[in-house]
């Protein structure tokens, strides 16, 4: 894989994550309590796009370690080219749980929360 692939692949990649999520909630901005209580560089997303931290509501859910990235390269049997790539181990993100789904799961809780005070706030 190219630099210039990499590159695209991994805006394409994001769009496309928000894109379910929103179909699945929606997305809401985070309340004040987030924005007060929650330590923002302990989002992964937003340590690398801090532009979203106040555009998504977001909320720990207890990750107690951030997890490894491990590159891999295996040799294509089709081209015989060498192929690398990286897999985030989120399966130890905690041991009492684990899996990519926690990493959504605290934007889902955090979306729920901000809507939910939106509408309090509005009666």
């Amino acid at each position: 894989a190219t630099f210039a692939g990499i590159a695209l692949a991994v805006p394409l990649g994001l769009v496309g994550v928000l894109r379910r999520l929103h179909g699945a909630v929606g997305l809401a901005p985070p309340t004040e309590a987030m924005a007060e209580e929650e330590d923002a560089s302990a989002c992964a997303l937003f340590r690398h796009l801090p532009s979203l931290a106040p555009l998504l509501a977001w909320r720990s859910l207890g990750a107690l370690r951030e997890t490894p990235v491990h590159e891999l390269t295996l040799r294509s049997p089709l081209s015989g080219a060498e192929v690398q790539f990286c897999v985030k181990r989120e399966d130890l993100i905690s041991d009492l749980y684990g899996g990519n789904k926690v990493r959504t799961l605290q934007h889902q809780l955090a979306t729920c929360e901000s809507r939910a005070a939106s509408a309090t706030t509005e009666m």
